[in-house]
């Protein structure tokens, strides 16, 4: 695997790898994510990570040991049909021998001067940070990230999720390419839209009346370890949900299986049949909880809020708001500022 070591300071040097080798691999499946919210870790690391599209790795060594990590999809996005290149950060991770020593700070600056380099075409640089980890919100703003809109988790849950026969796996290429253009149309009017994720291991499903797809999405497992979460009710879903019966089959923190769904459609009236969807997938899969991210101003979003219950597992999630820090290269401002008016499109890929 391709390595450049791009800048040396003293004892730490960023090195760049296309491609994740398997010690960033180990890296990241040691990381407890969040700070001052809540804190969990990520179980499917490595199955996902083979999944990003076109995936570069800046990490920062202290000698031979890595000590922290940027992981750049690299990808392109839509807005009202104008495309841009886009670097989506994720796995942005920092190891506890440097917390609190400023050296995240420093060489996040530094990362994003080399990751820019001579980029001449309209680019965006975006990272989603949970509102409550204030410590990496002020490591990647002073890298020259600013907000650009809120993301909302949602959450759906069932304790007897049904069977729904009616549902359909789509999986032929005139299917898929149908699904792409309801999607297309559904979001054109949302920023950083992209539907990398869509058809990943052929889980994208949908119920179909009359010949025409009503409601769809894709889903991914996803496997977390709780530690952690804020506040009174934090402690609650903590320390008592785990010992209730019922409860805890949806709701483990020491195994927190759940579906994330995106790439959600609905037909205009058919909002319910999307939550059966959603009740169906979790009983096509044998699980109870699912989650789901949506901008905090998408008509999508309210639109579901607006049609049915989620289930008591939102209860315990929508506090749990994203904010969507970006960086423009060759974008004016009269191009940002649009951007920035326009609802969020989330990846739930992208979050898992």
């Amino acid at each position: 695997m391709k390595k450049e070591i791009l800048f040396t300071d003293g004892k730490y040097t960023i090195q760049r790898h296309h491609g994740i080798p398997k010690e960033a691999m180990r890296f990241l499946e040691s990381i407890a994510w969040g700070n001052e919210g809540a804190i969990y870790e990520h179980k499917n690391t490595e199955e996902h990570i083979k999944l990003i599209k076109n995936p570069m790795l800046l990490a920062i060594f202290e000698g031979d040991q890595i000590r922290a990590t940027a992981v750049f999809s690299i990808t392109t996005v839509a807005t009202n049909q104008k495309q841009y290149n886009c670097n989506y950060i994720r796995y942005f991770a920092s190891s506890k021998e440097i917390r609190g020593k400023g050296v995240m700070k420093k060489f996040s600056i530094k990362v994003m001067e080399l990751i820019r380099g001579n980029e001449k075409e309209k680019t965006i640089y975006f990272a989603c940070i949970e509102r409550a980890n204030k410590s990496s919100y002020v490591v990647v703003e002073s890298a020259g990230y600013s907000s650009i809109g809120t993301v909302k988790t949602l959450g759906f849950s069932r304790y007897f999720p049904r069977n729904n026969k009616n549902i359909k796996q789509i999986s032929t290429k005139e299917e898929k390419e149908n699904v792409l253009n309801l999607l297309k149309n559904t979001y054109e009017n949302h920023a950083l839209a992209q539907y990398d994720s869509i058809f990943l291991n052929d889980n994208y499903y949908a119920i179909i009346e009359n010949d025409q797809i009503v409601a769809g999405c894709q889903y991914h497992r996803a496997h977390w370890v709780i530690n952690n979460m804020k506040g009174f009710m934090g402690k609650i879903v903590m320390n008592i949900v785990p010992i209730i019966p019922i409860l805890n089959k949806f709701f483990n923190p020491k195994r927190f299986e759940f579906l994330a769904f995106e790439g959600i459609y609905f037909k205009p009236g058919h909002e319910k049949q999307l939550y059966s969807l959603f009740e169906g997938l979790l009983a096509k899969e044998k699980l109870k909880s699912s989650m789901f991210w949506l901008g905090k101003t998408s008509p999508i979003r309210k639109s579901i809020l607006a049609k049915g219950k989620l289930g008591l597992i939102h209860t315990f999630l929508k506090d749990s708001d994203v904010e969507v820090l970006a960086s423009f290269e060759n974008i004016d401002n009269t191009e940002i500022e649009h951007l920035k008016s326009k609802p969020i499109y989330a990846s739930a890929f992208d979050y898992i």
